[in-house]
């Protein structure tokens, strides 16, 4: 049993950090977990043999220290569980007749073993793993328009449940993309250029161009309701329109995931042609001018659904390898800038070394909680009690909403894992039977481990509580331990999260929304840049692009993780809620702003233009000064807003008056110049007026915050 733990162990050691990510940081993570659980295993090997309290204390600082590992990123604190794990597994390895050598040896091959097997998978599946990750992205962003779909035309009555979901999405949509741009930014720039790579990052990038239309669309349809009015029904080919492209992200992410073909279309949908014709109709049965208005509401819907169109055969044709190299964005300098880096220097860890960090804070209650833990094992004296320290260790986590989720799961599971085992022990009298189902049981629950907790508890328990059954003869009163043992660990995590130092989200909820008004104004910025320059979007609006929506995106988590907080700390929640819904609803219009200047021609930016967008700015500056304590510098000058939102307004009325005339002079059909300006000038105008009242309500509601 010895040889056979200590070498699983150096196999569990190095399969945590093993998570998605670059092939280099994926290696160096296993080495340094390896290197790490080795230095701890001898650590407490001798502190052990030297004294008693000797080893106490260095259990305290070990736990300490290599929590603060977690500063790194995720992948560090994967790293610094193996070295909790360990810590833990020593008291295991007391059990065993092994030399301290033999251990340590055992350790290292099986750590090697996962190391080699783990290069091995990587470069044989390699292409493979990086496409299913491409895949799962494109299906996510298909998910993303389909509940937007469902919002703005199916009149849902479960409104608020899909815009949760709703939610729920973006946040996941922009961890896969920080995954893929260091996938495919990274493998592109160690590797060098290969066909497949440039396929999965060009259909990656239109992927993001597809994210920011879908979130350049409100999900209120009630601008077309009263537009079209009883002509309502005109929209249903745009309907249609919108599920065809989401039908085709679809079929691509399933093409992607199973390496098949996928059939091309030679030609745009006629679906286009449809929405064409549905325009032309509502204009003859309501007649010019007055079907104006609407008519450019279903024109700026149908270059928007255009658009989506477009990206997605694009997708499709560069995975059916016949488009190639067609964005210059591949051969580029500066992909660097797009992924997002992990600074190791030991100024990060030097700067957490406060309790204003909540690292600093979780690395002091996983100590105590951890000391706690071992002198109550000690004091009732229970059989393997170092599960009460495994239990902790994997329960507490920094904030209170997860560590509740973990407790709740690891209860649950063990109670299900232990049914499962028990009922095998009563069903079978062979220790042949019990290892037939432990060998998969404890697979599965590696498999889920970082998947789904619950489902990994439930295994792993049943698994190890079988193992036990072909070791020991008593192997119910091993159920009876683990069960107790288990609610212990998750008692003393419970107290330990809500008395030490508690991390409550209400601390850093100003602090997420201040980064994410400063994204979105890095972004408007840059969107009135390139309204001024009329040239291409570049590197710097890209990256804009990505911070405003990873902010974003940080916010809603934020807010997610607030509500799980208990009700007693969830402070000024309907100010919160209202502020992230104003950040996501400032953001759609931002997009949808940046997404109509990429892709029509637009006039030079007028006088009343730069007017609003300086009073735009001048809001969301006093927001930030109330998050940040200040006081404002100056008055609005509401006089000068208003001249400029009624020049814009009287500029449009011109338009469509300039427009009236070529009618009565037997111009029916518009010239593309004339429904360019219409279009920009009914835009322009909505949209200044609709960010501008975004953002005023924003610097309204920011007070409350405080």
């Amino acid at each position: 049993m010895g040889y056979g733990l200590a070498f699983a162990l150096g196999v569990f050691f190095t399969f945590l950090p093993n998570t998605d990510g670059s092939n280099k940081h994926r290696i160096l993570g296993i080495i340094f977990a390896l290197a790490l659980s080795l230095l701890i295993t001898v650590l407490c090997h001798f502190t052990r043999v030297a004294s008693e309290w000797l080893f106490y204390l260095f259990f305290g600082v070990c736990i300490f220290w290599v929590s603060m590992l977690s500063v790194y990123g995720f992948r560090a604190s994967m790293v610094a569980f193996s070295g909790h794990f360990a810590m833990i597994m020593s008291f295991a390895l007391l059990k065993t007749d092994l030399s301290i050598g033999v251990k340590l040896g055992l350790i290292f091959c099986g750590g090697i073993w996962y190391l080699l097997w783990a290069s091995l998978s990587h470069w044989i599946f390699e292409n493979k793993s990086t496409a299913q990750k491409l895949a799962e992205c494109v299906e996510s962003t298909a998910d993303f328009l389909k509940v937007k779909y469902q919002l703005l035309w199916n009149e849902p009555d479960n409104r608020l449940e899909l815009e949760q979901k709703l939610l729920k999405l973006q946040i996941g949509l922009n961890e896969q993309h920080e995954l893929l741009r260091e996938l495919l930014f990274k493998k592109r720039m160690d590797e060098g250029e290969s066909n497949k790579t440039s396929r999965h990052l060009l259909i990656f990038l239109e992927m993001l161009d597809i994210y920011e239309l879908a979130l350049a669309r409100d999900t209120d349809p009630t601008e077309y309701k009263e537009a079209l009015g009883v002509h309502f029904d005109k929209t249903q080919t745009f309907k249609s329109f919108a599920a065809s492209t989401i039908v085709h992200l679809y079929a691509l992410a399933e093409a992607i995931r199973t390496d098949k073909k996928l059939p091309l279309e030679e030609r745009a949908s006629e679906n286009q042609e449809l929405c064409e014709a549905s325009i032309k109709s509502y204009v003859n049965i309501i007649g010019l001018p007055e079907a104006r208005e609407g008519a450019l509401i279903l024109r700026n819907l149908l270059d928007y659904e255009r658009r989506k169109e477009e990206k997605t055969f694009s997708a499709k044709r560069v995975y059916a390898n016949i488009l190639e190299g067609s964005d210059s964005l591949l051969r580029r300098k500066d992909r660097q800038l797009f992924i997002t880096t992990q600074d190791y220097n030991i100024k990060t860890l030097k700067a957490n070394l406060n309790l204003k960090s909540s690292v600093f804070k979780h690395a002091l209650r996983l100590t105590i909680a951890m000391y706690v833990a071992l002198f109550v094992g000690k004091v009732f004296e229970h059989q393997n009690a170092y599960w009460i320290l495994l239990t902790v260790a994997v329960i507490l986590r920094p904030n209170f909403g997860l560590t509740k989720k973990r407790g709740l799961s690891r209860v649950w599971g063990t109670l299900m894992g232990a049914a499962g085992a028990v009922a095998v022990i009563l069903l079978f009298d062979s220790k042949t039977i019990y290892g037939c189902f432990a060998v998969p049981a404890l697979f599965v629950g590696f498999v889920f481990l970082q998947k789904n907790y619950r489902v990994a508890a439930t295994f792993i328990t049943a698994a190890v509580i079988l193992l036990y059954a072909i070791l020991v003869e008593n192997a119910l009163n091993i159920v009876q331990y683990r069960v107790i043992d288990t609610f212990i660990g998750a008692t003393i995590s419970f107290l330990a999260i809500y008395l030490l130092w508690p991390v409550w989200e209400e601390g850093g909820i100003k602090s997420s929304i201040q980064k994410a008004i400063e994204a979105s104004m890095s972004y408007m910025e840059n969107i009135d840049r390139i309204y001024h320059s009329k040239e291409t979007p570049d590197t710097v609006y890209r990256l804009a692009r990505k911070k405003a929506f990873l902010e974003s995106g940080n916010l809603m988590a934020a807010f997610q993780r607030q509500t799980e907080d208990p009700k007693s700390r969830q402070l000024h929640q309907a100010q919160v809620y209202a502020t992230v819904v104003l950040n996501q609803t400032f953001l759609t219009g931002l997009a949808a702003l940046g997404t109509y200047i990429q892709n029509h021609e637009t006039t030079a930016a007028s006088k009343e233009y730069e007017t609003v967008i300086r009073h735009i700015f001048e809001n969301l500056e006093a927001a930030l000064k109330t998050l940040k304590g200040e006081e404002q510098s100056k008055e609005v000058d509401i006089d000068e807003l208003s001249e400029a939102t009624e020049v814009l307004d009287n500029k449009y009325s011109e338009l469509s008056k300039e427009r009236d005339m070529e009618l009565e002079k037997g111009f029916v059909p518009m010239s593309q110049d004339m429904r360019n300006k219409l279009q920009e000038g009914k835009l322009m105008k909505d949209h200044l007026k609709w960010l501008h009242s975004i953002s005023d309500s924003m610097k309204q509601t920011v007070p409350g915050l405080n």
